[in-house]
Parts: structure tokens; sequence; C-alpha cells
């Protein structure tokens, strides 16, 4: 029914759904042993699909003429949880019970949690949720700071660094088991480094998975907002050419700093703590500069092993550990953008407006940084 919807739109040049409705409707009634909701849904999923290769096409990428391949099912209408299965509808009155595991129970099993549609696949049951979310009290905020073989989260009170040199180890092996295939066949070679790349990324997303999840954990107890530095571009700064060797350039891309903030930011989200991004700007130092007293930190000389990640600061006489410098920084300044984003916009104090101090032909002071 999807490509049937799909078809139709390419042939009329609509992407919109009420007017995919209008044209598809009647012609998917030929699907007469299927529940009528259920075109709905097929017309739904096919507007997005036309809706996304329209904005492709306005933004100039190429695009193929789009097709379902693979069996899908969605629908947001006439099914039911019951006996601790979802009972999909097939008509009639009849249902088919698919069972659901003890976490997805546990999940619904929550008063503020509503179950609103389902997408079945051969393999694979998902299930989309709405829960209602009450924002914690924030007194504080922890800095999260991304590194290669470690992740530092705190702030002046307190600082937690997990090590996470696990994953690097991962893409070690990986890029190793990769390198040797010697088939000639660029087919079979590229069908196994599919399979280990995704054995590499399911290793990954669990080790990842138990640190964001300490995160969030720590933030709920202490009532903490979570702050992420804003890192673009990586990527591009470890290409071919650029002069790195290849050992160097594996390393640095097969780096998994957006995956942690995906998974702290819908953790997050899910238990009401705010996250935010500090841009660029903000960020500028965060390592450098001494979270007590401001000056440049000094690197330490390479041949004292034991302060290769040190900094040493001249005012305050003692070395600094890098990442709990970034960390102390990236909280400090993370508070000072929330503190701004709770009090509001700057506003004009006019003569007339008797709620603000009097200030004739006085602009306001204009925030430099917009939450």
């Amino acid at each position: 029914m999807c490509n049937d919807a799909i078809r139709i739109g390419l042939a009329a040049g609509v992407s919109s759904l009420k007017a995919l409705s209008k044209l598809a409707y009647g012609e998917l009634k030929k699907y007469d042993d299927v529940p009528s909701y259920y075109r709905l849904c097929a017309i739904s999923k096919a507007a997005g699909i036309l809706a996304a290769r329209k904005k492709s096409i306005r933004r100039g990428f190429p695009t193929k003429r789009p097709y379902l391949s693979k069996p899908l099912l969605v629908s947001c209408y006439g099914f039911k949880i019951r006996n601790s299965s979802l009972l999909v509808p097939l008509g009639h009155g009849c249902f088919e019970p698919i069972p659901l595991n003890l976490h997805t129970l546990k999940v619904l099993s929550r008063e503020s949690v509503k179950v609103r549609s389902f997408t079945l696949t051969e393999r694979l049951l998902s299930l989309c949720v709405l829960k209602e979310v009450e924002q914690i009290a924030v007194g504080g905020l922890v800095g999260v700071d991304r590194n290669l073989r470690n992740i530092t989260a705190g702030n002046v009170e307190r600082v937690v660094c997990y090590d996470v040199s696990k994953i690097a180890e991962i893409g070690k092996n990986t890029r190793c088991v990769i390198s040797s295939f010697r088939r000639n066949d660029v087919k079979i070679r590229k069908k196994l480094a599919v399979k280990y790349g995704r054995r590499q990324n399911e290793r990954v997303k669990q080790i990842l998975n138990f640190v964001s999840k300490q995160i969030v954990t720590e933030a709920i107890s202490n009532r903490h907002a979570i702050a992420f530095e804003d890192i673009r571009g990586i990527r591009k700064l470890y290409r071919k050419g650029n002069g790195q060797g290849r050992s160097f350039r594996g390393r640095m891309n097969s780096w998994p700093f957006a995956e942690l903030k995906r998974q702290v930011e819908y953790k997050a989200t899910w238990e009401g703590v705010p996250v935010i991004t500090l841009s660029v700007t903000e960020t500028r130092g965060t390592t450098m500069d001494c979270p007590r007293c401001g000056e440049r930190l000094q690197v330490a000389a390479r041949r004292n092993v034991e302060h290769v990640r040190q900094l040493w600061c001249w005012k305050c006489k003692r070395w600094e550990d890098r990442d709990i410098v970034a960390v102390m920084n990236i909280s400090r300044r993370g508070w000072v953008r929330f503190a701004q984003s709770i009090q509001g916009e700057a506003i004009e104090a006019v003569k007339g407006n008797r709620m603000e101090t009097v200030i004739l032909r006085v602009d306001a002071s204009k925030p430099s940084q917009k939450g």
C-alpha cells in the first residue's frame, strides 16, 4: 500500500498528506481484506518519504525513485496491550499477539507513559511512547568532557572520570581484522566489513550506555543540569592528506563522541534533566585556562612521564589535570548560560513601564549568546 501511495504521489507531483490522501485513499480500497486505518498509515508513511525526497531535490542532492523493499507495518490505531503482549489487529475482531520483554513491560507500567504507535518488521518491534515529563528544579550544573580514552563529568564540587579505553581497543582490533581481508571479490569484502563494523558499533554502544546512565543518574540525584561542548568538524580535521598517519586517522575517525551525547540527551530528556550545548566561542580555552584564577596554564615537559596530561599554573603554584580543568570550565560557563536562559531575554526599560526602573532612552543590554 505504501508503494502504491508513493507511485500515485510521484505521478501527481504531490507530497503533502492532505493532497496525497485525496488521491490515494480511493485507489487503496482494493486492499479490502486489510483494516481501513492501515491505509491512512501507509499514506502517511508515503507522504513522509515524498517530502524527504522533495527536500533533497531542493537542496541539490541526487535522488532515486523511492521504493520500500522490506515489509513494514506501522499503525497508531486499533492495537491493544494485554496480558504482556501487543495485540496487532488483523480485522474482523481478530488480533495477533506479540509478547513483550520485561524491560518494555517495566517501562509501560508507569502511569505517565502511553503507547502511541508501533512499527513491526520481520525481526523488530518498535513502540512509540509518550511520557509527560516535569523538568527538575535545577540547583547546579555538571559539565561533560569527551576524550578518546576517557570521559570526565563533574563540576567544582565533584569530578568523576570514566575509563573508555576499551572503545579505542575495539576500534583498533576491528580495523586490523578488516585490513586482513584478501578476497578479490569486492562485494564479499564489503559484506564482511559491514558485519564487523556493526559488531563494533554494538559493543561501543553497550559501553557508552553504562557511562551515560551513570552521568544521568548522578545529575538526577544532585539536581544538576548537563552541559556539553560543541564538537564540530572533527572528521574534516583528520581526512586523508591532512598530514596525519593512517593509524592516527583511524583512531580519530572511530571516536564516538556524538553517540555519547545522543544517549545522554534522550535519557536526560526522559527524566526531565535539562541538557545544553555550549558554542565554540563559549568553550574556547576550557582546557588551558585555570578554573581557579583564570590564568593561562603551561604545558608540562614531555620528558616527565608523570605530568604528560598535567598543566602547571604559575599563579596557583600547582599542577592541574587537563580533563578536570576542562570539566570545571565547562560547568562554570554552562551555568552562566543556563542562568541567563532562566532569567529570560533582556528587556528595554522606557518611560511608562512602571514595573521596571525608569531609564530614559537607554537600550537594554543584548545577550551575546542565544540559548
